[in-house]
């Protein structure tokens, strides 16, 4: 059903498209030619450019279907190399982009806009759809024309063992000249990230060179292809730089809007996206990848005198986020705290009442760059270990950075090392490439879209910074109203997101990120409640976890089979984790299948080459379902669990770390402290016992009641289905 159904919102989208032409002035009278050729509306359709605003921009054909004009030529869309390659592509982002077009789309529920009204006793009949239970509305179709446009595509999906999007080919035999060619490939291609004076026609004895921004290495060629790693697959959405000014002053060996410091950060986060030897200080082992340049940024942090500058706040940031990635959480808690409260310091949240000028408005741009990236990385720490953040909640924060057109319109391309992923892709693609030896496939040109995906990611973090004041201020209790209000302005942040982030359009590694980080922050909104319900309305708690689980899952699926996991961003293994753990629990609960925890599982696996963390939270699963007694069978039906390591073992509290995701905890982890209250349950689900939870006073009060599941065809009390899952 729901196939046909995309399939009919996908004709009625299709004819009213073609009619909106036809009541045009702009090449009406070609489109009545070819629809009395007998050309099909699909074909007619998919060649109508949409333009900005409300109205439509039609090119005019000729009877063969060639474009006369060319009006539309310059519109900001993905372009295709070939038709394959964009049935392939589309194939990879359907499942995904079916799931999250319309189920979170709180256009389609116009009485869901504000929550339930002021004043409202939160028992009484509120009335809110459950996630995924609605058609979608006529705005939210429109907005989602690309996406719509998938459903015409077989949804088979092709293996993930290879990337559909820009992989380095393996040539069958081995001469200079294809070296040469990689080589002048990868110039091109870094050019394409950090811009042209980067690029094949470099000056060799441009500034950059003369400039000894990292005592950890004296190659520039291998410094500017780990920062091009950096700003094609982590930036921008934590980003707390600039990246036209950082590059103008590394390249010019200013000091400005760049340090040593801040080069050695960039340098240890892109030397987790590469397996090359000199990215690693152990070639062999992955997990010393970076370690000479974070430990020289180390180094040079303890020898400033003065940390109160931009460039400082920055390498907080991005140091944050390597140790993110490896999985040491206190020390990238501690750098994000740092990153953040030095900005806040310096004022970087308030607007600048400085004079006029360039000078002025650059100075505002990287400040404000500066400041949101900050921010962002706070809020998202926050939620994830639940607690409050560090900036307060009512202060008036400055403007986000502003969108700058010729930056929104460059192309993303990826960019990677050429030798770790073409020995798997060769193999399964090499037959189906005329020409095996092209060094890099551009299967698709897509536009960055990078500061519009900036400031999205940037709203959804002021989104997230209500909830967590909402979740954990003392003093007040949470109540099932204001959970709803949230809700909402998740709800209507998805339903007003520009058509840049919409899967349909652009499926860049940052626009994916911001899908799966949204479903996060739902997932995560809920997830303390899915032993409960919420009275009087229709919203169940457990029903929304689960779908966004499906969504991560989704997305993370789509991701994999266009980019490989070999290179996502640092935050991704901890999404996979909080969605692998609702679908653990609900397969303990209410039963259903293992496929998505063991995708879960496989794609940890796969991100462990980059990400420590992904390994740590591989035995955080197996303690889990070791721990709820739920058995879990790999794909080849083998068990999960390595029978040489007991999983009670596994998730332990450690004393170098605040153990936040330590989820085998017991009495005799608390030292010297009275200890929590005797309490074997609560109304509460949190896997994590050093995690902060929310402050819910009396739960009928609140607007709860514990949730009744249908069980063997007996209702049973969700608290005592398995009383290891409180």
């Amino acid at each position: 059903m729901r196939a046909e159904i995309d399939q009919l919102r996908k004709q009625q989208y299709q004819s009213d498209r073609v009619i909106a032409a036809l009541a045009s002035d702009d090449g009406s009278e070609s489109i009545l030619q070819r629809l009395r050729n007998g050309e099909t509306l699909e074909n007619i359709s998919h060649n109508l450019e949409s333009v900005k605003g409300n109205s439509l921009m039609l090119s005019t054909f000729n009877a063969a279907g060639d474009t006369m004009s060319d009006a539309g030529a310059n519109i900001n869309i993905t372009t295709y190399s070939q038709p394959s390659n964009q049935q392939a592509i589309q194939n990879a982002v359907y499942q995904a982009a079916s799931l999250t077009r319309s189920p979170f789309s709180a256009a389609a529920f116009p009485e869901a806009y504000g929550g339930p009204e002021e004043g409202q006793n939160p028992q009484s009949n509120i009335s809110w759809p459950i996630w995924g239970a609605g058609p979608s509305s006529s705005r939210q179709l429109s907005n989602a024309a690309h996406s719509d446009e998938m459903a015409s595509w077989s949804p088979s999906l092709p293996s993930p063992g290879y990337p559909l999007i820009g992989t380095w080919y393996e040539q069958t035999s081995g001469s200079e000249d294809y070296d040469s060619t990689i080589q002048w490939a990868r110039e091109q291609g870094r050019g394409d990230i950090l811009g042209q004076e980067f690029g094949p026609d470099e000056d060799q004895s441009s500034p950059n060179m003369n400039e000894p921004w990292t005592e950890v290495t004296n190659d520039g060629n291998f410094v500017e292809h780990l920062m091009a790693l950096y700003f094609c697959w982590e930036y921008p959405t934590f980003a707390s730089l600039s990246k036209e000014h950082f590059l103008e002053d590394f390249r010019f060996g200013r000091r400005r809007h760049c340090s040593s410091l801040l080069v050695n950060a960039i340098l240890a986060v892109g030397c987790r996206f590469s397996s090359q030897a000199a990215a690693r200080v152990d070639a062999d082992d992955s997990n010393t990848a970076g370690d000479h340049f974070f430990a020289e940024a180390v180094r040079l942090l303890a020898e400033l005198k003065d940390r109160h500058t931009l460039t400082t706040i920055q390498a907080f940031g991005l140091m944050s986020i390597r140790e993110a990635s490896c999985g040491r959480s206190s020390e990238s808690i501690y750098y994000a705290g740092q990153s953040v409260m030095i900005a806040i310091e310096m004022g970087l949240h308030l607007e600048s009442e400085s004079g006029g000028g360039d000078d002025a408005t650059l100075d505002a741009a990287v400040k404000s760059a500066t400041f949101w990236g900050a921010f962002s990385l706070d809020q998202a720490w926050s939620i994830c270990i639940g607690r409050l953040p560090h900036f307060s909640k009512e202060t008036k924060v400055m403007a986000k950075p502003a969108i700058v057109d010729h930056i929104e319109r460059s192309s993303w391309v990826p960019y990677t090392d050429h030798g770790d992923i073409a020995e798997n892709f060769s193999r399964n693609y090499r037959a189906l490439t005329a020409d095996p030896g092209a060094p890099l496939q551009r299967n698709c040109t897509q536009p960055s879209n990078v500061r519009s995906v900036y400031i999205s990611f940037c709203e959804l973090s002021e989104i997230v910074h209500h909830a967590l004041y909402v979740f954990y201020t003392p003093g007040t209790q949470l109540t099932s109203k204001s959970l709803l209000d949230v809700y909402t302005q998740y709800l209507n942040w998805y339903d007003v997101i520009p058509e840049a982030l919409r899967l349909g359009q652009n499926f860049t590694p940052a626009v994916l990120f911001a899908h799966m980080y949204y479903h996060f922050a739902i997932l995560l909104l809920f997830r303390p409640f899915i032993k409960l319900e919420i009275a009087g309305s229709s919203v169940s708690p457990r029903d929304v976890c689960n779908q966004a689980a499906d969504a991560i899952s989704a997305l993370v699926r789509s991701y994999s089979q266009l980019y490989t996991l070999h290179r996502t961003p640092s935050f991704v293994p901890y999404f996979v984790l909080t969605s692998t753990i609702t679908h653990l629990v609900t397969l303990g609960t209410v039963g259903g299948g293992p496929e998505h925890i063991q995708q879960g599982i496989s794609d940890l696996k796969t991100m462990a080459t980059c990400h420590g963390f992904a390994r740590r939270a591989q035995d955080i699963l197996s303690f889990l379902a070791d721990d709820w007694g739920i058995q879990v069978a790999t794909a080849d039906g083998s068990e999960e669990s390595d029978a040489k390591i007991d999983p009670k073992t596994l998730g332990r509290p450690r004393s170098t770390s605040s153990n936040l995701f330590a989820p085998n905890f017991d009495m005799k982890h608390i030292i010297n402290g009275v200890g929590p209250d005797n309490i074997n349950w609560g109304p509460l689900f949190w896997p994590f016992p050093l995690q902060g939870r929310p402050l819910l006073g009396d739960v009928e009060e609140a607007g709860f009641r514990v949730l009744n599941l249908i069980r063997d065809g007996k209702d049973t009390n969700m608290a005592v289905v398995d009383d290891s899952l409180s």
